[in-house]
């Protein structure tokens, strides 16, 4: 008895191959067999009709000759029946070696008897119309010549008949050859068809079966059903593979047993860790199911864990914008995302700082989600208290201030008495410094009422070269006198943008006035747009001044941020980029800083093109 699979497998083709040899076989015999019929039919009766038809030829030649022979030339006439004569029993010769039909050498032999008697009337008939004239030859030819003429040919068409009728026959018998050899192959094919599949299925289940017994066994110890056995039915190398396969599911099993109560005390423990988080806290996996929930989550969202286990985020927190943070984080293969968001839960409204972290299993692929939920309402209602003492103290300021400019207006025209030279640099000082707590206070008020959300901000579609030569137009003069080069470049059919043109304009006037307070004579500073293949419109304001310190490159959009270098001098109130940033952001579009130390730097931001986002 075969023990290996190898040897099953290979006594299961070999019974395939032999039906395939004894169907071979029996198609090569039955052609064999038709292609032998087939040669009979075109050779031997086709030979016989072929001198049948030359023989025929020949003597109607010899018929035209004697004619000839007693109307026109004699000497043609009987030199044309002479070969003539030749061709008949050249063909006559060939068809008496060829007879293959029953009663065909009785006609042969009648033909040589009529031929003969056809020869020796053109010998009489030469003698006559020698002797007796033409009308006595042509007389003899018409009665005694012509009837043996016809007894020939009737003999001839007689052998061709006879030839054909036996073709015909031998047609008919390869056709059936033909069809009886088709059905027996087709019959035989059918039952090799059947019989090897038969077989085949058999065997294949046969040696197959341990091998699906064996996967599913496995599928259950994957499934953490280690007490599964595998049967071992054969003594082959499935047999082998479902003794090891046993014996290493005895081994994991004895392995979990060690291990287990370890790893459930760690588990315990960090569900007790994650409960006792006073923020709440949740953990998705990759289907956005929820796995875990805190008690602080459970409380302030009024959700209860064993009623939202495995059941989809949206089902225990109806919040389209904090899922769709969520799964753009985990989309985007990010580690750490955070945002804050207005949230009303349990009739009361809180501000969290929601912080979405992706988690990885020990191949880098991302296994689940965590989401904190930090509570930041407090700080945000401290952040209001602040945003309104800002802009309360920026408006008292605003009159003092229009008062100190006015009167520093009324002294410098000397409208109430002449000045001396020490009396206009005081004057002048205190006119630089009101200017400069003039647009300190304008940018804290512009700052607070975009971060309260009470700007108002006039969205409209515009062509972006429009607002840049808006903005760049009043700087073209100071540059000019400051000997720098100021320019702005767009590429061609460029898609207008969805913005608010006088909060653009006010945008790229902060970035260009920068640029002309950090750079020197012979400086050049350019104002760049252009568009992306994803359809994004990108801004970019660049010069080749100064510079900025790599350490203040991260934070130079936060408030009251001044580059503090001993090489640089403080030329700003610190608010403006902070301006520039919210306004930006109020768009839905992003800014960063590109520098280098006496290199030059580069303000880039982003807008919407406009019938591609939608506010």
């Amino acid at each position: 008895m075969i023990k290996t699979l190898k040897g099953k497998v290979s006594l299961l083709y070999l019974s395939l191959v032999i039906l395939i040899a004894v169907v071979g076989i029996t198609a090569a015999v039955n052609l064999f067999s038709l292609s032998r019929a087939i040669d009979g039919l075109m050779i031997s009766n086709y030979k016989s009709i072929n001198a049948a038809n030359m023989m025929m030829e020949a003597i109607e030649r010899q018929d035209s000759a004697a004619l000839l022979y007693i109307n026109a030339d004699t000497q043609k006439g009987k030199e044309l029946f002479t070969n003539n004569s030749e061709v008949f029993f050249k063909w006559y010769n060939i068809d008496s070696n060829n007879i293959t039909e029953k009663g065909e050498k009785d006609i042969v032999n009648a033909i040589k008897v009529s031929y003969t008697r056809y020869m020796k009337l053109f010998l009489d008939l030469e003698e006559i119309r020698s002797q007796q004239g033409v009308a006595k030859a042509n007389e003899y030819f018409n009665t005694e010549m012509s009837r043996e003429f016809t007894n020939t040919k009737n003999e001839l068409r007689q052998l061709s008949v006879l030839n054909e009728k036996a073709m015909f026959k031998s047609k008919a018998e390869a056709t059936k050859n033909a069809q009886d050899s088709m059905y027996l192959v087709l019959g035989i094919s059918t039952v090799a068809f059947i019989g090897g599949f038969a077989v085949s299925r058999y065997f294949t289940d046969r040696f197959l079966k341990p091998i699906t017994l064996l996967t599913q066994t496995m599928k259950m110890v994957k499934a953490g059903d280690l007490n599964q056995v595998a049967d071992i039915f054969v003594k082959d190398e499935i047999g082998e593979l479902s003794a090891e396969f046993n014996n290493m599911t005895k081994r994991l099993q004895q392995y979990e047993q060690s291990t287990m109560g370890n790893l459930l005390a760690e588990k315990n423990k960090s569900v007790a860790i994650v409960k006792c988080i006073s923020d709440p806290l949740v953990f998705l996996d990759t289907e956005y199911r929820i796995i875990l929930l805190n008690d602080a989550f459970e409380k302030i969202f009024n959700v209860s864990e064993e009623v939202l286990t495995n059941k989809h985020f949206l089902e225990g927190i109806r919040n389209g914008e904090i899922f769709d943070f969520i799964s753009d984080t985990f989309r985007s293969g990010s580690e750490t995302e955070q945002k804050i968001f207005a949230v009303k839960a349990n009739c009361e409204d809180y501000y969290f700082n929601i912080i979405v972290t992706t988690v990885k299993d020990n191949n880098a692929n991302l296994s689940g989600i965590i989401a904190v939920f930090q509570n930041v309402t407090h700080l945000k209602e401290l952040e209001k208290i602040r945003t309104d003492f800002i802009a309360t103290i920026s408006h008292e300021f605003k009159t003092p201030l229009t008062s100190i400019v006015m009167g520093t207006d009324i002294l410098s025209d000397e409208g109430v008495g002449n000045l001396n030279d020490d009396q206009r640099q005081i004057i002048k000082a205190i006119r630089e410094d009101s200017d400069r707590l003039t647009k300190l206070v304008n940018d804290l008020l512009e700052l607070t009422r975009i971060e309260s959300g009470k700007a108002i901000f006039k969205i409209k579609e515009y062509a972006i070269d429009d607002i840049i030569e808006c903005a760049v137009k009043p700087f073209y003069q100071i540059a000019e006198q400051q000997d720098k080069t100021l320019y702005f470049k767009c590429d061609e059919d460029m898609p207008r943008v969805i913005a608010d043109f006088e909060k653009i304009t006010w945008v790229l006037n902060n970035l260009i006035s920068n640029a002309l307070k950090y750079t020197n004579a012979g400086d050049e500073i350019s104002v760049i747009a252009s568009v992306d293949k994803e359809n994004t419109m990108y801004v970019t304001v660049k010069d080749t001044g100064l510079g900025i310190p790599e350490e203040y490159i991260d934070n130079i959009f936060e408030k009251f941020v001044q580059v503090k270098d001993a090489d640089f001098e403080v030329r700003g109130t610190g608010l403006g980029l902070a301006v520039v940033k919210e306004i930006i952001e109020a768009h839905h579009g992003r800014i960063w800083c590109e520098s280098r130390l006496d290199v030059g730097s580069s303000f880039s931001f982003t807008l919407n093109v406009a019938g591609r986002n939608k506010y």
